[in-house]
């Protein structure tokens, strides 16, 4: 039963980590009075920060979790937004905003070690339960976070300002909470637990203590132990495991074809959702109530269960996925273009709601078609990798359409990235035309085969 003790403090980090209200009307905030930014400092001087942060940090963040045994990232992604929303508190000017989007995009970027952190500490067997409880406690923090916050402003309970206070108390729990949580003696890929002189890997002996000193010093025996190794020679170990488990699972090209569109997919959505409370502005009349809060906890809501739900229909996603992959990312572009030309703002609340769950719901198809093909071992690994795409894409999607020379207004960057899902449709279109015909060719082939063989049978 211990790793239900680890499941359940390992919850309610990410809980309380989620609970952040103040979120639902950041963009109000800081152009309210409290702040007084521009629409365009917000859009192209503070937002983007956290973009790039978010990929510059993930980088470094992604090779060390593993070596550090997980639990100092996982403090670090606590501190880093207790930070954050200290700053947003404290902060006038916009210097002192682009410093809070910097540790805003750590506070992403460290949350890596959170999702990998079970499967390093809990044995293989529960990891399904485990990641579904992490995932679910997650979802609850933003689901309470939204509406908390829409009900303390809808009654003028709490303004904007004052909800900042919610959201760094329960940041500062999440970050005490860390300290209670247990820590790793041992990782998938550095400090690889080792018995009778062999490895395991992926459930299975892989390499032996020998055939690794022969891969990394030739012919050269090693005589000491797996734990007194040198540092070096321990790098070395885990880059041998990490191009292993690279090589085994983007050599398959459904892994590689998933991962393109999971990658593309999360880049787009990555962008709207930074930039949706600017959008929601330009529609809402002055002095009329918003309920941004209430989109958040609905989107939650209806999100998990769809999620939920997808995983429960036994559809041939092998063969139909590339179309309802095309036909969902084309829905998605149009709900952007049209958003991009509407003034209605319960228009663009819903058209945002439909495009999260679809996001979210295709997502969860593409882990786990990832994540039947690969090792267990290297869900981390592969998950890590393609979410560095997502962010290496959306930095540049930000460095051309927000900051570069187009300098696009809201409006025209949010008809870009309904071009750019509709682009994404398009090529899924033609590789799921393709790969029916190759299917109907290959079930034509063994009909004819099936026929050939009773007609010689029969002779």
């Amino acid at each position: 039963m211990k790793w239900i003790i680890i499941s359940c403090i390992l919850c309610v980090f990410g809980c309380f980590k989620e609970f952040r209200p103040s979120e639902s009307f950041v963009t109000d905030y800081l152009t309210g009075p409290w702040k007084n930014f521009t629409d365009v400092q917000v859009n192209q001087k503070i937002f983007p920060v956290s973009t790039y942060s978010y990929f510059a940090t993930l980088i470094i963040v992604f090779l060390i979790t593993d070596f550090v045994r997980y639990k100092p990232i996982i403090i670090l992604c606590g501190l880093s937004g207790t930070i954050t929303f200290l700053l947003i508190i404290l902060g006038q000017d916009v210097l002192t905003m682009q410093v809070l989007e910097f540790f805003y995009g750590l506070f992403l970027s460290t949350e890596v070690a959170y999702y990998t952190y079970i499967y390093a500490k809990v044995d293989r067997k529960h990891y399904q339960e485990v990641t579904s409880h992490t995932k679910a406690a997650a979802l609850v923090g933003r689901c309470m976070a939204g509406i908390i916050a829409q009900l303390t402003v809808s009654f003028d309970i709490l303004n904007y300002h004052q909800l900042n206070y919610l959201t760094i108390g329960a940041v500062t729990f999440a970050t005490i909470w860390t300290f209670f949580i247990p820590s790793v003696g041992q990782s998938i890929y550095f400090h690889r637990k080792n018995k009778n002189n062999f490895l395991t890997h992926n459930g299975t002996t892989v390499l032996q203590q020998n055939d690794i000193n022969q891969v990394l010093h030739g012919s050269e025996q090693s005589e000491c132990s797996f734990s007194n190794i040198s540092l070096i020679h321990k790098v070395k170990e885990a880059y041998v495991l990490l191009w292993k488990d690279f090589l085994q699972a983007y050599l398959n090209s459904h892994v590689v074809k998933w991962s393109i569109w999971w990658s593309f997919s999360t880049c787009g959505y990555l962008q709207v959702i930074s930039y949706i409370q600017l959008l929601w502005q330009t529609a809402v009349v002055p002095g009329d109530k918003i309920y941004n809060g209430a989109v958040d906890a609905l989107y939650t809501i209806i999100g998990t269960i769809t999620v939920f739900c997808i995983g429960k229909i036994p559809f041939n996603w092998s063969l139909i996925g590339d179309i309802v992959v095309s036909s969902m990312s084309l829905v998605e572009g149009i709900l952007l273009v049209v958003s991009s030309y509407s003034c209605s703002i319960w228009l663009l609340y819903a058209m945002y709601i439909v495009f999260g769950i679809i996001y979210h719901t295709m997502v969860t198809v593409a882990s786990f078609e990832v994540a039947k093909c690969i090792s267990e071992d290297s869900y981390g690994l592969i998950f890590g990798i393609n979410t560095f795409f997502a962010l290496l894409l959306q930095s540049v999607l930000t460095a051309i359409v927000v900051n570069g020379n187009l300098k696009l207004n809201l409006r025209s960057q949010y008809f870009v990235y309904g071009g750019y899902f509709i682009a994404i449709s398009i090529l899924y279109m033609i590789i799921g035309i393709l790969n029916i015909i190759r299917h109907c060719k290959e079930g034509a082939g063994f009909k004819i085969w099936v026929q050939n063989t009773v007609i010689e049978n029969m002779k």
